[in-house]
């Protein structure tokens, strides 16, 4: 069995991947049965994941692309993230999981 961290967060973290993971495995399983054909592709766009910031520091934004296991809220379009970019007193950087393109 791997050995896994002490702390709890990155604990949460590793549960949140595998149970991500079961869930598509049932799925694959529940359209093997059923004969049912595969799901749509994968949502187009991006999603930021805001970091909290305290009161006069700079905002960090996690980009994603939209299909991340990761993502949090709406798909937006590359102008909306564009925007976002270069609002005053924010950074975007990339997902270390999905490394997005940056719009």
């Amino acid at each position: 069995m791997p050995e896994y961290p002490r702390d709890v967060p990155r604990l949460r973290i590793i549960e949140r991947y595998l149970l991500t993971q079961l869930a598509a495995v049932q799925r694959a399983i529940e359209r093997a049965e059923n004969g049912t054909p595969e799901p749509s592709p994968p949502r187009a766009g991006w999603s930021i994941q805001w970091r909290r910031a305290r009161v006069g520091e700079i905002r960090v934004g996690i980009l994603h692309r939209a299909d991340c296991m990761l993502a949090t809220g709406d798909p937006l379009d590359a102008r909306t993230v564009q925007a976002q970019r270069r609002k005053q007193g924010r950074r975007v950087e990339p997902c270390d999981a999905c490394h997005p393109k940056l719009p």
